[in-house]
């Protein structure tokens, strides 16, 4: 969640969107300033950045956009009903818009649902459409629940856009936070200091009820539960963050609704809390203005299988998991030639992998098979099965007709490659030295090992499928 929401070109353009379009309908910031707003972060006090950041924001807005500003907790503290509509959002004085923040002297409580509600009241009224921004420090401390506040103005008809930025809220629980954006048709966005609330302050005051949006609900459970996910949105195609949601283990927030622009994007959701699950990612999907794209990440287990033989019988192989296209292990293990390992079977995360096979004990090119963009199903096992080819060369060397001490080193002829070696020893436990090989054609090199006149000999062989050959070197 701590992300840097926009990169400082973008406020740029932004702005300059801002100016060439005609005025949008009201924006009404709901301004903190309980109490808590005097902590600094990076050495500044948080009411300072707020000023600044929403100063330059609404200086840079067209002369004819018109600005409400409600703050709380400014005036008494620990009262929770004091919440005043500073300017209205008919107000289109920006100097009067900043002089009213640096007048703000926080002290106060968090009314966050009775704050929201002293807004919505005012649009019922008076039948206007407005983009509400919420800017807190804290969860709600007063009495009344923001996300039913909310959720029951929307039923109502009441024609608003509900943006929340959570600013320096450290552990705080923000499930109603986003609970309460979610059903407001905004976003929830973190900021964990001057630059993300700068970043996050532009992104919604972007986002204004006048702009249509598509809707992405995103539900993620694991073995029939809803677990917590940290949903991220990308543009399609990049790692340019767009938004993002948690959905948290409740039903209000699980699925979580992102609001976005019609667009294409690419999610990835990361179950929070459990270590080892992999994220999950979906690309390329499609957002319009007509319907809600739901999408499920089930990261309820699968399993794969892998199966290893050589000549129809069990082989000890290396199987090594990893995610499709990167180089990042994910599982692994040995097959061995017993069927308490072989196949070998492993729970895993849904998602897309590569699984590399490596037999043990052959030698040669061959001796590797790589299974590519494998996917693994929720509830489902992914069997796979690899026979390897081989074959049996045996090297010996003699000198006047008795077992000699040589070393053996093998090289695969096209391309060429070292793939293994060995001695022969003065023994005929040794001596012919056996080698299991891919088939192909290779080249031996045989070296005398305290013989005299330091024998050498080299040969080329090829080896088929199922050969035994042996070759003794004599001198």
């Amino acid at each position: 969640m701590n992300k840097i929401y926009f990169l400082i070109g973008s406020l740029f353009l932004s702005l300059l969107a801002h100016a060439q379009n005609s005025p949008s309908k009201p924006i009404i910031f709901i301004t903190d300033a309980s109490g808590s707003m005097w902590q600094k972060v990076d050495g500044e006090f948080k009411i300072t950045m707020a000023r600044e950041v929403l100063a330059d924001l609404v200086g840079e807005m067209p002369a004819e956009q018109e600005i409400g500003l409600v703050a709380y907790g400014h005036r008494q503290k620990g009262e929770c009903a004091d919440i005043e509509e500073i300017l209205p959002s008919s107000n289109k004085d920006k100097t009067a818009f900043t002089k009213a923040l640096n007048d703000l002297n926080p002290l106060g409580k968090t009314p966050l649902a009775q704050s929201a509600l002293k807004v919505i009241n005012q649009l019922k009224a008076s039948g206007e459409s407005a983009t509400i921004i919420l800017i807190t420090d804290g969860i709600e401390t007063c009495s009344g629940i923001l996300c039913d506040v909310v959720k029951e103005a929307k039923e109502a008809g009441i024609d608003f856009v509900l943006h929340i930025i959570g600013f320096d809220l450290g552990d705080a629980d923000r499930a109603p936070l986003e609970c309460a954006a979610q059903e407001g048709g905004g976003l929830y966005i973190d900021a964990s200091d001057k630059d993300q609330l700068e970043g996050a302050v532009e992104q919604t005051s972007d986002m204004t009820v006048d702009k249509p949006k598509g809707r992405l609900s995103v539900k993620s459970i694991r073995n029939g539960d809803l677990k917590d996910g940290a949903v991220s949105v990308f543009k399609a195609g990049t790692d340019e963050y767009i938004g993002g949601v948690r959905t948290y283990n409740s039903p209000q927030t699980n699925p979580g609704i992102v609001n976005l622009p019609a667009g294409t994007y690419d999610v990835e959701v990361s179950i929070v809390g459990e270590r080892g699950l992999l994220p999950i990612k979906k690309t390329n999907i499609i957002i319009d203005e007509e319907k809600v794209n739901e999408q499920v990440f089930d990261f309820s287990s699968g399993r794969i299988n892998v199966k290893v033989t050589e000549a129809g019988t069990l082989h000890d192989a290396t199987v090594n998991v990893t995610l499709h296209g990167q180089r990042k292990n994910v599982t692994g293990g040995r097959t061995y030639t017993s069927d308490n390992f072989n196949p070998f079977d492993k729970e895993i995360t849904p998602g897309f992998y590569d699984v590399e096979v490596k037999s043990v004990t052959i030698k040669g090119l061959t001796n590797n098979k790589k299974f590519e963009n494998i996917e693994i199903k929720p509830g489902e096992t992914t069997t796979l099965a690899h026979n390897f080819e081989s074959a049996v060369l045996k090297v010996g060397a003699t000198y006047q007709g008795k077992e000699c001490d040589a070393t053996v080193n093998i090289v695969n002829v096209n391309p060429r490659k070292a793939v293994g070696g060995s001695r022969t020893y003065a023994d005929p436990k040794s001596n012919p030295k056996s080698f299991l090989l891919s088939p192909g054609t290779y080249e031996v090199d045989v070296r005398g090992v305290r013989v005299p006149g330091d024998p050498r000999e080299k040969f080329t062989i090829t080896i088929k499928p199922g050969e035994q050959l042996e070759r003794i070197v004599k001198w």
